[in-house]
């Protein structure tokens, strides 16, 4: 699971949702996380976990 900032307009083709630049969603599918990486409308953001 990843959760990924959109930074090109686009519309989801899976699900025919439409993101905007700066929406951020989870992606569950591994293909899918490297589709959407691969087409360059996304990047993943990184979450630093605080240390106890």
């Amino acid at each position: 699971m990843a959760k990924l900032k959109v930074i090109r307009n686009m519309i989801d083709k899976n699900t025919g949702v439409v993101r905007y630049a700066g929406d951020v969603f989870e992606v569950n599918d591994a293909n899918r996380i490297k589709e959407l990486l691969d087409a360059k409308v996304v990047e993943e953001i990184k979450e630093n976990k605080p240390n106890k």
